[in-house]
């Protein structure tokens, strides 16, 4: 073992190696203050017969400027008429600024139509949290019921 390490030292001597050290050219960048975030998510109202599959990324380096975009699938599960009590699926988002504090609605999404799904996309600027819920709705308005609970999605900061 010995004769192993002394043949490797005096191999480095020789031939100018640095065993312990890199060479500059393969120590490390600095890393940016920017970065990116993505991740996904499922919900389903509280009876499961609404739900909504997404995925989201951030991009940006603090809650004050970045851009948020949201992108999913919201699922109508409930095969009854409107005689039989059916209702329709529903889906919203709220956003919070840094600046702000205060919850705002960026958007809400309907489908009535059973075993079909409704594809919708979301954008913001600047939010420091994001919540969801997915509920069923009233046809003929916006009257919600069997929600879940609301979700903060994971910005990553």
């Amino acid at each position: 073992m010995k004769l192993i390490i002394r043949t490797a030292i005096a191999l480095a001597a020789t031939t100018g190696l640095a065993l312990t050290a890199a060479p500059p050219a393969l120590a490390a960048a600095p890393v940016s203050a920017s970065r990116d975030y993505d991740d996904t998510f499922e919900q389903e109202s509280a009876n499961g017969l609404a739900t909504v599959e997404g995925e989201y990324a951030v991009e940006g380096d603090d809650e004050e400027d970045n851009s948020f975009v949201l992108e999913g699938d919201l699922y109508d599960g409930d095969d009854r008429t409107l005689r039989q009590g059916g209702r329709c699926a529903y889906f919203e988002v709220q956003v919070a600024s840094a600046e702000h504090g205060q919850w705002r609605r960026a958007k809400r999404v309907k489908l009535c139509s059973y075993d079909e799904t409704k594809h919708f996309r979301v954008a913001a600027y600047d939010v420091a949290a994001v919540r969801v819920k997915t509920c069923q709705v009233s046809y003929r308005g916006w009257t919600t019921s069997r929600c879940s609970r609301w979700y903060r999605l994971d910005l990553g900061f």
